[in-house]
């Protein structure tokens, strides 16, 4: 009987362990995947975003989908796919900032992950990724969420002039 209690204390020491590695991990992720956002944000003159656990939660959920697509839900949203980490996917992101022209703001098919993530008004972000074989092998699906949602389109593009500032 002794013996059994010292295997199942000794099983609930090593899953405690693994638990406190685990937050400690997403945690950490959480906040490289916010100082690289904010990193680029202040370039534009954009503030801190916050992270937010909604947010992450709804990230992470559609990530475990492993579905290439974007989830059509309440918030911004920026998909990749086969990048080995968050700085690959967050920079590959932003890279589209060379195809943005500021004389003629507005919304493109080719500029859309760079405008989400340096959007003034979006104040808190939440992200999740998932490895999915499905779609590749050991590839994994970064999904960053933003609230509020950029890229709003309409009125001679005065949301894109006012969300998107040259550096």
């Amino acid at each position: 009987m002794a013996r059994i209690h010292i295997i199942l204390f000794s099983l609930a020491i090593v899953l405690i362990s693994f638990t406190l590695q685990v937050s400690a991990t997403s945690a950490k992720s959480a906040k490289n995947i916010l100082k690289l956002h904010n990193k680029l944000r202040a370039k534009h003159h954009a503030p801190a975003v916050k992270w937010d656990t909604k947010l992450a939660a709804y990230a992470q959920k559609w990530s475990n989908k492993c579905v290439f697509n974007h989830s059509g839900g309440p918030y911004g949203e920026n998909l990749s796919l086969a990048n080995p980490s968050w700085k690959a996917a967050i920079n590959g992101w932003y890279s589209e900032v060379k195809d943005y022209d500021y004389s003629n703001p507005g919304f493109t098919g080719e500029t859309g992950h760079f405008t989400a993530i340096v959007w003034k008004s979006t104040t808190k972000i939440g992200c999740g990724v998932k490895t999915c074989n499905n779609l590749g092998k050991g590839y994994k699906l970064y999904t960053c969420s933003y609230a509020p949602f950029g890229n709003i389109v309409g009125d001679n593009n005065k949301y894109f002039v006012q969300n998107v500032i040259k550096p």
